[in-house]
């Protein structure tokens, strides 16, 4: 019987532990956790407290793995989303231009997110759960592991879990290195970009009348001169989450009171005015643990061929763009898909690393050359090639502003169904040359 063990019941986890019941026998989930019947706030996710957005790629390929979830999370009241329809955006260039696009997102938290998932997942009959289990060791080589020991947190029991293959999990804070250098493997490289991006989020029930004629709204923070920006979007029973954004410690206010001030200090006073005669339902909570992390596994020497890693434990993104989520739904699939084309022996997990990196390369060039924009970013600095890139970019998005067709293939890489080189297709390019060029709006 083959039997794997996933580290960490989050959304990556939970993910992972679906596609792998399409190949393996049993799969355990150990979550340090007491993990929750609903839609409920759990130590381990600090971040459920702020906007989560799903993007077009993830809403796909949760729907691959766990037929009918957005049907799912519609029956729990998540408002359905056309992103270019129903959002105001305002881009560092001036309001994106609204138009029906069939690019749907949905308005969910993510505890709602991660319930729906969580109750699919767990009712298969192949997934076992070991919740309020901490992990202590990794057994066997550095060439394969054998078994996972993990401990109750309650019982001080220790369980020896037999695994033909491991999935870390765990998120930014993975303790994979530590765990494999006790076996004698060597640390994985990894590149941090952190541009010092700060957010708070309050939720609110709007009434009716003050609901303007968009159902979401973002105002992006622009580079160098306007360091705030805020996001506001529906979700399930009929509230509303407010995100105040802030980068290079720019920080939005903790202070209830302050809280609507800071709102009606942006760019537009849109959000303030959505806002002024809304019902607080919570307290402003921060969140700033948002740098851009990526783990190079593809080219790291002497790891054990039955270890991948996957979510945040991979790549982790500044949050600000929304990628977490649909990444690691991608990066599920993907597992489902090399599981089905390799064998589980010491030469499964390299070449889905490799596979891994060249998905995260889609979303690291947006989060990480976006976040190299302001001055005081900490990591590597754009060359030549990137500061091109950026300077393309921005053509793009300011011709963007005036032509839908220009905005749906920006929305297009946003949500990662295409790659961010199909901004160079024909189309694209002619447009951009033939439009006027706008200067970015720095007030």
């Amino acid at each position: 019987m083959t039997q794997a063990v996933v580290i960490g019941g989050g959304i990556a986890g939970l993910l992972s532990a679906a596609a792998l019941t399409t190949r393996l026998d049993r799969v355990i989930i150990v979550e340090k956790d007491q993990v929750p019947n609903g839609p409920e706030h759990r130590p381990g996710t600090p971040q459920s407290h702020h906007v989560h957005g799903l993007l077009a790629r993830g809403v796909q390929e949760i729907d691959a793995l766990l037929p009918h979830f957005t049907t799912d999370l519609v029956s729990h009241g998540a408002p359905v989303i056309d992103f270019a329809q129903d959002v105001a955006l305002l881009t560092p260039f001036g309001w994106a231009p609204r138009f029906p696009s069939g690019i749907n997102s949905y308005g969910a938290s993510r505890l709602m997110v991660e319930s729906v998932i969580r109750r699919r997942v767990l009712a298969h009959p192949k997934v076992a759960l070991h919740a309020r289990h901490t992990v202590e060791a990794l057994h066997g080589t550095p060439r394969s592991i054998s078994s996972v020991s993990a401990r109750n947190l309650d019982s001080s029991r220790l369980l020896d879990l037999r695994a033909d293959l491991v999935v870390d999990a765990t998120g930014r804070a993975s303790a994979s290195d530590r765990w494999l250098g006790e076996l004698g493997c060597p640390p994985v490289s990894r590149t941090v970009i952190d541009s010092r991006t700060a957010y708070v989020s309050r939720q609110y029930r709007i009434p009716v009348r003050g609901t303007p004629d968009w159902r979401a709204c973002i105002l992006q923070p622009a580079a160098p001169h306007r360091p705030y920006g805020a996001t506001l979007v529906p979700i399930e029973q009929r509230r509303w989450i407010l995100t105040l954004i802030g980068v290079d410690w720019h920080q939005p206010p903790r202070d209830p009171a302050e809280f609507l001030a800071s709102a009606r200090s942006l760019a537009t006073p849109v959000i303030a005015d959505a806002i002024t005669a809304a019902e607080p339902l919570t307290d402003p909570v921060i969140t700033r643990t948002t740098s851009n992390i990526r783990r190079h596994l593809e080219r790291a020497p002497g790891q054990p061929g039955n270890l991948v890693r996957t979510g945040d434990a991979a790549c982790a993104f500044n949050p600000v763009y929304a990628q977490g989520m649909s990444m690691a739904a991608a990066s599920a699939v993907l597992l489902r898909d090399h599981l089905g084309t390799h064998a589980l022996d010491g030469r499964f997990a390299r070449p889905y690393h490799r596979r891994l990196a060249a998905l995260h390369d889609w979303a690291w060039t947006t989060a990480a050359t976006a976040d190299a924009r302001w001055p005081h970013t900490h990591g590597p600095r754009p060359g030549p090639p990137q500061r091109l890139a950026l300077a393309y970019a921005d053509r793009v998005m300011a011709a963007a502003v005036g032509s839908p067709r220009i905005q749906r293939a920006v929305l297009e890489v946003y949500h990662l169904r295409r790659p961010p080189h199909a901004l160079l297709s024909p189309p694209v390019l002619v447009r951009t040359a033939l439009l006027t060029t706008r200067k970015p709006n720095r007030s």
